[in-house]
């Protein structure tokens, strides 16, 4: 097995950043006039410089950012006043006649950067309008009446929701798929049943989801761990933020995290527009210390994170001075709709692996003391994988 104190070879953890509640562009917490808590950025209105910021922090890490979009103030048509429970103001909701005006080039600045920055469904207006008007947290699960776990949205509702956040989508002229979601207020239940919510996002080609487990219901006996699949959904815990959602221009943490890193838009801009970068700089700068550990992936997007967190919880791997042995039997048996057949290991670059006939391997990042290696199942009904592993003679070589 592996040598705590002189590793060898492993499967790292999924690092990815996960960006909450961009697509606001009020951003004032309205809850205390039964309105949305949107953003919590109060000093001002949301501008193009703010989206330039996810990028820059994306270009930074070679990342395709997950942003959990709520998509209400971008409704070009009023949709929303025909959509029940969907805001406070029923059909007189009016969107249309406050537009921003920077809409259509925001627009144009996220369809050029999508190898940036990534759009997940996080809702119409975040919340949700019961029969009397009265807000509750949150648009597809309620707390339930007595404190105890929440209450589904209703599935004629949650699906007209959804419904109307892809209209709404297509109408602005996005061009990228959505295939991923966040649950608002991180209320949610995990369940492979065809009674909750996760069978219905399925249904609209959503493959993906993260939230942090420590709040999550769930329907089955045992509570999920790390990372699992609900009706082909790959779910993923991000653990909880370090960062409170509503603080503006936030200080980077002192800690580092092996998982998600889950935060919220406003944590990395600044009350000053013309000062974002101040604030992105210092975000960019933690973040940097993410790369080349021997413990961590840095993920390039939400398939290839989602997939890594699911091959490390549910992967047996034995490492030994020459071999290594993967197992993906527990994997496989999750049952994910777009499992991808490719799992990214860490290895001490005092040893070079050689892949059998049911995988190729091919250097995915050379470090100064490890080696990513992107493995591919190329039999992906052979569960069961061997990799040699020889001396390097060359090992104090390193080119960066």
């Amino acid at each position: 097995m592996e040598n705590a104190s002189e590793p060898l070879a492993t499967i790292p953890h999924s690092f990815f950043i996960v960006v909450d509640d961009v697509g606001w562009w009020y951003g004032k917490d309205q809850r205390y006039k039964n309105g949305p808590s949107r953003s919590g950025l109060e000093q001002r209105r949301h501008s193009i410089e703010d989206y330039q910021a996810i990028i820059a922090l994306g270009r930074s890490l070679n990342m395709r950012i997950k942003c959990g979009f709520v998509i209400g103030e971008w409704d070009r048509t009023n949709l929303l006043a025909r959509v029940r429970h969907s805001n406070k103001h029923g059909i007189h909701w009016d969107q249309a006649s406050r537009l921003d005006r920077q809409i259509d080039e925001t627009r144009d600045l996220i369809n050029a950067s999508s190898s940036y920055m990534e759009m997940a469904v996080h809702g119409l207006v975040h919340m949700y309008w019961d029969n009397d008007g009265r807000m509750q947290h949150a648009e597809f699960y309620q707390k339930a009446t007595d404190g105890a776990g929440y209450v589904m949205t209703p599935p004629d509702i949650a699906r007209e929701h959804l419904d109307a956040y892809f209209t709404i989508y297509r109408q602005n002229g996005f061009t990228a798929d959505l295939r991923s979601f966040i649950p608002p207020c991180f209320l949610y239940i995990h369940s492979e049943g065809r009674d909750q919510l996760s069978a219905i996002l399925a249904e609209y080609g959503i493959r993906y989801l993260s939230t942090p487990f420590a709040g999550m219901g769930y329907t089955g006996q045992v509570k999920p761990e790390g990372a699992c699949v609900e009706n082909g959904i790959i779910t993923v815990d991000r653990t909880s933020d370090l960062i409170r959602w509503d603080v503006v221009g936030a200080t980077p943490p002192d800690i580092m995290k092996k998982s998600f890193f889950g935060m919220h838009w406003i944590n990395f801009l600044h009350p000053e527009v013309a000062k974002n970068t101040e604030t992105v700089q210092a975000w960019i700068q933690y973040f940097a210390q993410y790369k080349h550990q021997f413990d961590i992936l840095v993920a390039r997007d939400i398939a290839m994170s989602s997939t890594q967190a699911l091959y490390k919880k549910h992967t047996r791997i034995q490492v030994d001075p020459d071999k290594i042995v993967l197992d993906f039997t527990a994997v496989d048996q999750q049952g994910a709709a777009m499992l991808d057949p490719s799992v990214y290991l860490n290895i001490s670059n005092t040893k070079t692996p050689r892949a059998d006939q049911a995988t190729d391997l091919q250097v995915y990042e050379k470090c100064r003391h490890h080696t990513t290696y992107k493995l591919s199942r190329r039999q992906p009904g052979i569960s069961r994988t061997v990799l040699a592993l020889t001396v390097d003679d060359h090992a104090d070589r390193f080119d960066p």
